[in-house]
């Protein structure tokens, strides 16, 4: 597949999602359960198709994903062959964004794939985002240079303590200090975090709605925040995942896995 000149599939290699359930549950135990549930039919799933290139020609292989309702706009979503899970990871309802499409990296062993683009507003930031719909919706990510995708985060650990002036590095190694308190910036996890995946970025953001919500596995806030680089962005965290108390207008700094789907 050839877009503008670029190669715009690659392969990669990556790993299933199932340890970001971490992110939802604060027992794996509840979580593996809700997989479990998923495998054996306690929730609707639907039949798709996916198509995997091999080394000669494709093979189409059937899947069934199953949405576990956690909470409203949140569900636990397992991908299972043959009565066996596949992978699981959360899905969050996003805000919507225009998104310009740049590569895909779909995942060499797993029919899953990071995007990588731009958000096509006044600052177009370079962002990946693991796309949760890619064994439905692959030909759609593939086929179009611009999409609206929902962006959605999930944090991994969070503050919302005091914020102080910190030094930070760019993604071109250049320092700057900024204060964390006014700031809204986001970056690539990568760049100040070992182990971080292209998806994970850390951001300031300042919370425009909160809701406490009980899932499950455990209790959460679901907020609206506003990042300035991407604009409005939806984010769930669990309560032991957070330090600090958040109300609206709060400045927090977050960790977390950027996600988005059509």
């Amino acid at each position: 597949m050839v877009l503008g000149g670029r190669k715009k599939l690659k392969f990669i290699n990556g790993i299933h999602h199932g340890s970001h359930l971490d992110t939802v549950c604060i027992s794996q135990r509840e979580g593996l359960n809700l997989i479990e549930d998923a495998v054996l039919g306690k929730y609707p799933a639907r039949r798709v198709e996916f198509e995997k290139k091999k080394l000669l020609g494709k093979e189409k292989i059937s899947y069934e994903v199953v949405d576990v309702p956690l909470a409203r706009g949140l569900v636990l979503r397992v991908v299972k062959r043959d009565m066996e899970p596949f992978t699981a990871f959360p899905v969050l309802e996003g805000v919507t964004v225009e998104f310009e499409v740049e590569e895909v990296l779909e995942w060499k062993k797993w029919p899953e794939a990071n995007v990588s683009g731009a958000v096509l507003n006044e600052y177009s930031p370079a962002v990946t985002f693991y796309a949760t719909d890619y064994i439905e919706r692959k030909k759609a990510y593939l086929n179009s240079e611009k999409l609206n995708v929902k962006l959605a985060f999930f944090v991994y650990t969070g503050t919302a303590e005091e914020l102080k002036r910190e030094t930070t590095k760019l993604p071109d190694g250049k320092e700057v200090v900024i204060d964390l308190n006014e700031a809204e910036i986001l970056l690539p996890a990568a760049v100040s975090v070992q182990g971080a995946f292209i998806d994970d970025y850390v951001m300031t953001a300042h919370v425009l709605e909160l809701e406490e919500v009980e899932t499950p596995c455990g209790a959460g806030y679901m907020m609206l925040l506003s990042n300035e680089p991407i604009g409005k962005v939806r984010a769930f965290v669990l309560k032991e995942n957070l330090k600090g108390e958040i109300e609206k207008g709060t400045s927090m700094k977050l960790a977390g896995w950027l996600q988005g789907g059509l």
